[in-house]
């Protein structure tokens, strides 16, 4: 198992005109910058076997780095050193929220888009460096994620789900769409939902459906009412400048974040019983709520990922 993982780009790589700067550790060095995918390093497993790949020349650099999770610790591969900004360790659990945030396009870009990327996501989200940015910064900051993190969300449960049309396209969101307008079609399917499984709840009420069935369409129903007020509560962040004001704003995000991702753990619990496998073969009415294994996944790993970040702030 592996111990380490390799990342593009490099929080200290600076493009300056025609020049290509290290500034790890608050030092100024020149550099011959090799962009190397940093997944043809991926068969070394721990921090002892990449010193295979330091580069002999002292100012060669590949733009990529590694996390070394036993010392929550951040290297530069070409050259072994350990990152450090503004006199202190880059820890690795920072760099790695960061890369929540990093959409595919960012994260597939040029090294000089993906270090300036991952700098200003370590300064906004670590503890470490929470000193270093303004309240104003920071607040522009956390506003910028949260909007472009929940879009993202809302693209690719918009494509999984069988009672929804797909919004949108990632790249379309990278092309800077208007956040209100994008999400305006997803927030009515959701209002949809929510009417969908309000009458398919009435109906199995006046058909004596057993009450574990009428719960977990309640709870579905309910899911699609906090994915509604979680999008509503985004959206008013763009209009929130105060940044103590934006903290409390975040805090109810928190909760509506934490509450969905407790009933989507107990609607996937259900429906992955026997109970419920029987009764769906029987109702065909039962496909959509079947299907929505694949996405509870999903649902599971995009809110916990917002809670991570969000406790931290």
């Amino acid at each position: 198992m592996s111990s380490i993982r390799m990342v593009r780009g490099c929080p200290c790589y600076k493009v300056f005109g025609d020049e290509k700067l290290c500034v790890n550790d608050d030092s100024v060095l020149e550099i011959e910058a090799i962009e190397i995918d940093p997944s043809i390093f991926g068969f070394h497993t721990d921090k002892e076997s990449m010193k295979e790949e330091r580069a002999t020349d002292g100012n060669m650099c590949y733009a990529s780095i590694f996390v070394n999770y036993p010392d929550n610790r951040v290297y530069c591969i070409s050259q072994g050193w350990v990152l450090r900004i503004h006199g202190k360790d880059v820890p690795g659990d920072d760099l790695e929220d960061a890369l929540q945030f990093l959409s595919t396009k960012e994260a597939t870009a040029n090294a000089e888009i993906c270090s300036e990327c991952l700098y200003k996501f370590i300064l906004t989200l670590g503890d470490t460096f929470a000193d270093l940015m303004s309240k104003k910064e920071k607040t522009d900051e956390i506003k910028r994620y949260v909007d472009k993190f929940s879009l993202k969300i809302a693209v690719k449960h918009s494509q999984m789900d069988t009672l929804m049309r797909p919004i949108g396209t990632e790249e379309e969101i990278e092309s800077g769409v208007d956040h209100f307008g994008f999400l305006r079609s997803y927030l009515v399917q959701l209002l949809d939902q929510q009417q969908h499984w309000s009458e398919l709840g009435s109906k199995l009420a006046e058909e004596r459906a057993p009450s574990w069935l009428l719960e977990l369409i309640r709870m579905r129903e309910r899911l699609a009412r906090l994915e509604f007020q979680f999008y509503s509560q985004t959206l008013q962040l763009r209009d929130i400048n105060d940044f103590n004001l934006l903290i409390k704003m975040l805090h109810y995000i928190l909760r509506t974040s934490d509450e969905i991702l407790s009933i989507n753990a107990a609607i996937h619990e259900e429906i992955r019983s026997q109970r419920f496998a029987e009764r769906a073969a029987k109702d065909e009415r039962l496909a959509t709520l079947a299907a929505y294994a694949e996405k509870s996944r999903t649902v599971e790993h995009n809110f916990d990922n917002i809670l991570q970040i969000l406790t931290r702030l």
